[in-house]
């Protein structure tokens, strides 16, 4: 994300830090510079390739093209994310027995659901649970994280990536997560699928406004609200790794990833009152806190 571009372009630098309440023991999350965040995503060829293969899977659908019958096509788009799938997987997802699962996946999370569609859908819930279990289990590099990355390219009004890291943001230190964060070998338990879409659609719920604005102003590629949320976590979870100017502070009841002049010597949070009082003041100030 450059400062730069953030500057030169009036969106980025009007748009307003978003407050995420997490809850469950969590602190809140402070999205700041979002709509710069979006775009410095959006620079990278990967993420910019995955949103265009979202949205013309969206028009297919318009069209009237049938889930299963462009099924083939949006595997590889996975890659695109980072997937650790491997082609034995996808073989693996086109037999009939792979593709009766995702079919039976892609009717419980409909095409038309929205957050209060699924935080109430108990039967439907259930039924993707078993279904993302079976896909997580169907061969070398199968796993949550790759489920959920083509999931969401035919759901992408409902359904976040589930990275590692990701579902770290969402639901805190868990026994089916990992503590070694590891972007190369997703071991995020199929069983935290119905957890990670529940947080993310009260998210979704809480600040719904904000993000139809944001991602109606993101110029890079058609994105849903639930599409920039996404992307907004993917930068704060791991995406701000690749650049030493971000920095991950908290305070006693907020953490945020924001730029600050200095480099960081640790991907591990920084308190506020550890940062020097100029960068101090930076921080709470792209955060909009007093």
């Amino acid at each position: 994300m450059s400062t730069t571009s953030a500057a030169a372009d009036p969106i980025a630098a009007s748009a307003p830090p978003l407050r995420l309440v997490r809850g469950r023991g969590l602190r809140d999350w402070i999205f700041t510079e979002p709509a710069a965040k979006l775009a410095w995503r959006a620079s990278l060829p990967g993420a910019y390739g995955y949103d265009q293969a979202a949205h013309e899977l969206r028009i297919l659908g318009a069209t009237g093209a049938a889930p299963e019958h462009v099924l083939a096509l949006a595997l590889p788009a996975s890659w695109m994310v980072n997937s650790k799938a491997t082609s034995i997987t996808f073989r693996a997802w086109l037999t009939p027995e792979g593709r009766d699962a995702w079919i039976g996946l892609l009717d419980a999370v409909g095409e038309s659901m929205s957050p209060e569609g699924w935080l109430s859908a108990e039967g439907d819930r259930d039924y993707a649970a078993r279904a993302v279990a079976v896909l997580s289990e169907a061969g070398a590099g199968a796993s949550l994280a790759a489920v959920s990355k083509v999931l969401a390219l035919f759901r992408p009004q409902l359904v976040p990536l589930m990275d590692d890291a990701a579902l770290a943001f969402w639901l805190g230190p868990r026994e089916e997560l990992p503590a070694d964060l590891d972007a190369d070998r997703p071991r995020g338990a199929a069983s935290l699928f119905v957890p990670a879409m529940d947080a993310f659609a009260r998210a979704m719920r809480s600040l719904e406004p904000a993000l139809v604005r944001l991602a109606a102003d993101h110029h890079d590629a058609v994105l849903d609200a639930a599409q920039a949320l996404d992307r907004l976590v993917w930068v704060d979870s791991w995406g701000y790794r690749h650049d030493p100017t971000l920095r991950w502070v908290r305070d006693e009841h907020a953490e945020y990833i924001v730029r600050l002049p200095s480099k960081r010597t640790t991907l591990a949070p920084t308190e506020i009152g550890e940062l020097s009082a100029a960068e101090a003041g930076i921080a709470r100030a792209a955060a909009a806190l007093p």
